[in-house]
């Protein structure tokens, strides 16, 4: 933890991307509430910091404002297996008492907005809201979490490393293209992308490679890839292009929304309202509906 850098002032709240949630709001109006002067302090890591080791209690809660965090637990024969990835705007830490967590570290140079502890305990005495937004924010992540499992299981490891590169584009920066195709940076190391894929990173390598040979994919930059087609990918993967590709998305929670930039709640078996996709804060992708 010595690598933590604090930033104790006046955080300009305005300027923040996660203004709205309700959960910010009522926290930091604690020192209105009750007479009480609440600190916003944003914690800065770097890359490969280790923030919470498995099963251990959480050092802190907060939301995460810039910055990827990867999820891991270490297996019986010594090998890493990556869980699930937390991008901006997810809650971090352990807000909803669960008793085995697994290791959470730095997948890149982060910052999270941290809670007082206290303000958080009287939120959720207080407010019922609270109680369901961390409700659904701990549904989000389980439910990211399934989908790779039924992936690992189901999806050869050609298929897992498109299928994540597809996910990519609903939680990394991203620009959606009139012809149906995108321009995706994936933040987190291949290493870490072989993990969560369950492969290696040479299997990337020639993944990405056959892909160029098609002409499907091609790497503009280090780490920025130019997708042709969004959905002949998806189906290259095996995946079905309008369900499984928001697996990582905040278009599922819909809690926190809020104003006329609203985040449409998709669910899964039910009726959808026509969406439009727009660039939101550090380029994730943004779904409205057309109601």
């Amino acid at each position: 933890m010595n690598t933590m850098t604090t930033i104790q002032n006046k955080v300009a709240c305005h300027t923040c991307p996660h203004k709205f949630r309700h959960l910010c709001r009522v926290v930091f109006a604690e020192d209105h509430n009750h007479g009480l002067r609440i600190q916003r302090r944003i914690r800065a890591f770097p890359a490969e910091t280790r923030l919470q080791e498995e099963n251990e209690p959480p050092r802190f809660t907060g939301i995460l404002r810039r910055g990827y965090i990867r999820a891991e637990r270490v297996l019986q024969n010594g090998n890493r297996t990556i869980l699930n990835f937390l991008a901006p705007g997810d809650l971090v830490g352990n807000f909803l008492g669960m008793e085995r967590e697994p290791a959470l570290v730095a997948a890149t140079d982060m910052e999270i907005c941290t809670f007082d502890a206290a303000a958080l305990r009287r939120a959720i005495s207080d407010d019922d809201r609270v109680n369901v937004d961390l409700l659904a924010e701990g549904v989000a992540q389980h439910t990211r979490q399934l989908e790779m499992i039924w992936r690992r299981g189901a999806l050869s490891s050609r298929e897992r490393i498109i299928a994540f590169m597809i996910m990519a584009t609903e939680f990394m920066p991203v620009e959606h293209l009139h012809d149906g195709g995108a321009v995706v940076t994936i933040r987190v190391s291949r290493k870490d992308w072989a993990d969560f894929a369950n492969s290696t990173v040479e299997t990337i390598c020639r993944t990405l490679g056959d892909l160029s040979d098609r002409g499907m994919v091609e790497q503009v930059q280090a780490g920025r890839y130019h997708i042709r087609d969004l959905a002949a990918l998806a189906r290259l993967a095996g995946l079905d292009s309008l369900r499984d590709s928001k697996a990582m998305t905040r278009a599922e929670r819909g809690a926190d929304a809020a104003g006329p930039d609203r985040t449409l709640t998709v669910s899964r078996g039910e009726a959808r309202a026509p969406v439009s996709r727009h660039p939101g804060q550090d380029g994730r992708a943004v779904f409205r509906s057309g109601r």
